[in-house]
């Protein structure tokens, strides 16, 4: 299994896993305004593994397997 935290979690951006967990740790901005620092777009294609992870952040625990799953779920679309 590739490593999770180098896996791309949006193409818009090109970040990737561990560099959007670095980017959302370091705001307290809501989701909709964090999510245009890690994509630098609008759109809503990576949605379901940015937002599950924005969530885990908040939490203080992150669930990299279940991120993973998330991200090849948006790729195989």
């Amino acid at each position: 299994m590739e490593d999770p935290n180098t896996k791309i979690i949006c193409e818009c951006g090109s970040k990737t896993v561990s560099q959007a967990v670095e980017i959302l740790k370091e705001t307290d901005l809501p989701y909709k305004k964090a999510k245009k620092l890690v994509t630098e777009c609008n759109k809503t294609c990576c949605r379901r593994p940015l937002m599950a992870l924005f969530n885990m952040i908040q939490f203080g625990e992150i669930d990299y397997e279940e991120i993973d799953f998330l991200i090849d779920q948006m790729n195989d679309r």
